[in-house]
């Protein structure tokens, strides 16, 4: 599904770009797993876009956090 991604504040190294966030992997949820985009740290706002290439009808979105695999209530953001 690789489509055109911009990320504010992204982090240098590639391993987190923003295009990891629309392949459709949720498998491994850990930030070094290669399936999560990351912000750089210290900054107040995370914003993430993708290009649809065109106008389209959409359903839902489904946002999932890297959680290090750890179940929701254990962790804290």
């Amino acid at each position: 599904m690789r489509k055109s991604t911009w990320q504010l504040h992204p982090l240098t190294d590639m391993r987190y770009s923003a295009d990891r966030a629309v392949d459709g992997k949720r498998s491994n949820l850990t930030v070094f797993g290669g399936e999560c985009t990351a912000s750089a740290y210290g900054k107040l706002t995370a914003e993430w876009r993708v290009d649809l290439g065109t106008v389209l009808s959409i359903h839902h979105i489904f946002i999932q956090y890297a959680t290090n695999n750890v179940e929701w209530g254990e962790i804290r953001f």
